[in-house]
């Protein structure tokens, strides 16, 4: 795991180094403070030799760098040179904090970016499948909450962690200058310090990412009722969907709670097992000085000092662990959409489709969403300027049938042949690009109008192209009355728009990048007459001279198509033209039958009847 982020890093490697040398720099100058307290001391006792010969190595350091600045014989100038000098190294650390903290914030800030956009990246290229599994706020939660949790961990393992290291390392080096053997005995306890804390962190670890998950449902939540809120109010729903809010409300709170409640055993017995150090150094350092004559007295209550001032980062350093699991959970989730396969990395196709020039052929083919068939042994042939139209009830297939020609889900049995060669031995993006979709839930974004006809192309087309496909859709006149024409921002979901004009916008789409294959999902919404009128007419103009599987919805408007296949439990169990099919007298007629039994009245949807 940590590899794994410290890789995310790599691309930052200059501000991670910057921030560690502004770390090692500060602890150093912190250090030297420090060590100025014995001279300093050691003048304030009015003691002969201001730089003691029970003072370690470290007194032949200070000897060697501020010896000249000290004169035994002036005390009171000599304690105004070791505060300058300790005013300096104070100002110098502070600012070298500063320039780290600067650069630590940005490496924070652009690997939490540089991985939300990885993350969202990857989710492009993920197949169907891994979105009909996992719930819409799961993946929000992914993309936006858990990769800016993972800042803190970032915080704790780059900034926080080097820093507080750095100032240990130099305490540390410092503590040996003065006595190796108590440095000895505050060492020993350090590994008891960190070992007692393991079982407290694997438990924290497991109840963050439980919270991550309940974070993710009532994010599931607020997405899907704020999708429906126009059925919730419909049905009189909203006290039904605010206790199923307030129970994912509450999983969450008590699973903070408890994750709260371990979290904060860290701190206190951390505290403890330090203080417990520090009393056991004083007592030995004690007799050092008065017994042993082996430590000078401001070279104890220096290294009790530098302990005491120790406790702060090494409580810091102890509770990274503790602050990191939260962080840990988030990017395990993270981690989970990272390793699972793009459909690119499944892809084997390699052979290029530049051109449709023969037919599509379903041979045998077979499909289950995991062990439950959706279809079964379909078999057809749809030359190129074919209709094929699909006719069956819900859940009969047609959905899946179409999307399996642009490889949206590969066969589970039998194969689909373009042109003679097997789609899965052509390139994702060769295939897709002969292939358009114009779904009945018309999928408008929060952009302009050209950028939503022109949608993922707008550098290709010119913008007359883009008003002749407008045109042959219908669309100009309205686009035209817009406030901005087609600079006009359509709100989420093109929600400016009427039903039909979504619907007309879908098919300029379709019309600006002319695909020879096209996968029409009529439109069940009831539209008033004028707009239908326009919206089929525009169809029509779609139609002409490309291979054309319609999932139909409407008898009438499939009564030219080359052939009608009716599906039942994902077979096909008719076949034929619709006059054909009216001569077997069988599913289809009956089907005819009921949807035009009345004349005048509104057209019923054949899903609805079949």
């Amino acid at each position: 795991m940590y590899r794994r982020l410290l890789r995310i890093l790599r691309p930052h490697a200059w501000r991670m180094a910057g921030t560690i040398a502004c770390s090692i720099g500060a602890a150093a100058l912190d250090t030297f403070s420090f060590a100025l307290l014995i001279p300093f001391l050691n003048a304030l006792f009015g003691e002969t030799s201001l730089i003691p010969s029970g003072g370690g190595w470290i007194a032949r350091v200070l000897a060697a760098t501020i010896g000249h600045l000290l004169n035994p014989a002036d005390p009171m100038g000599s304690l105004q040179r070791v505060i300058f000098v300790i005013l300096a190294s104070v100002l110098a650390k502070n600012l070298l904090v500063w320039v780290g903290g600067q650069l630590g914030a940005q490496l924070q800030e652009y690997v939490t970016r540089d991985l939300r956009d990885s993350v969202y990246a990857h989710l492009q290229r993920l197949p169907l499948g891994f979105f009909q599994r996992t719930k819409v706020g799961q993946i929000i939660s992914r993309v936006l909450a858990d990769t800016e949790q993972t800042k803190a961990l970032i915080t704790q393992l780059v900034t926080a962690s080097i820093q507080n290291v750095a100032t240990i390392v130099g305490y540390v080096i410092f503590l040996f200058g003065i006595s190796t053997r108590l440095t000895l005995y505050a060492l020993i306890v350090a590994p008891l310090l960190m070992g007692s804390l393991q079982p407290l962190l694997r438990k924290l670890r497991k109840g963050y990412r439980r919270l991550r998950n309940d974070y993710g449902e009532i994010t599931s939540v607020l997405q899907e009722v704020i999708a429906g809120i126009r059925l919730v109010k419909s049905y009189g729903a909203e006290r039904y969907e605010e206790r199923r809010f307030t129970e994912a409300s509450s999983r969450y709170s008590k699973a903070m709670v408890r994750v709260t409640r371990l979290a904060f055993m860290a701190q206190p017995i951390t505290e403890v097992i330090g203080m417990a150090i520090a009393v056991v150094l004083l007592w030995i350092g004690a007799r050092q000085v008065l017994v042993a004559h082996t430590l000078a007295g401001a070279s104890l209550i220096t290294f009790l000092a530098v302990v005491m001032r120790l406790l702060q980062p090494l409580k810091q350093v102890s509770q990274i662990p503790t602050a990191a699991q939260s962080a840990l959970a988030a990017a395990e989730r993270i981690f989970e959409v990272l390793d699972t396969p793009t459909e690119q990395a499944t892809d084997r196709g390699t052979k290029v489709a530049d051109a449709f020039r023969r037919d599509v052929v379903f041979e045998n083919v077979s499909f289950a969403y995991g062990d439950e068939p959706v279809l079964r042994d379909i078999s057809l042939v749809a030359r190129r300027g074919e209709i094929v139209a699909l006719v069956g009830a819900s859940g009969a297939g047609k959905s899946t049938l179409v999307d399996l020609i642009p490889r949206f889900y590969e066969p589970t049995a039998g194969r689909i042949l373009l042109d003679g060669t097997d789609t899965r031995d052509i390139t994702l993006d060769s295939l897709r690009a002969l292939t358009g979709i114009v779904s009945q839930d018309t999928v408008l974004f929060n952009d302009t109008v050209r950028a939503n006809v022109a949608y993922g192309t707008a550098a290709r087309y010119s913008q007359e192209q883009i008003e002749a496909a407008a045109r042959a859709a219908n669309a100009h006149a309205f686009i035209a009355e817009l406030p901005e024409g087609y600079d006009t921002v359509l709100g989420e979901r093109g929600t400016r728009l009427s039903g039909g004009q979504r619907q007309r916008i879908a098919i300029a789409r379709a019309l600006l990048t002319d695909p020879p294959i096209l996968i029409l999902d009529e439109a069940t919404s009831a539209l008033d007459t004028e707009s239908e009128r326009l919206v089929q007419e525009a169809i029509d103009r779609l139609l002409a001279g490309r291979t054309v599987f319609v999932i139909a919805h409407r008898l009438s408007t499939i009564v030219h198509a080359t052939q009608i296949l009716v599906l039942d439990r994902g077979r096909i169990v008719e076949r034929g033209t619709h006059a054909e099919l009216l001569a077997k007298g069988g599913a289809y007629h009956r089907l005819y039958e009921m949807q035009f039994r009345d004349r005048e009245g509104s057209a019923t949807p054949v899903e609805q009847t079949a």
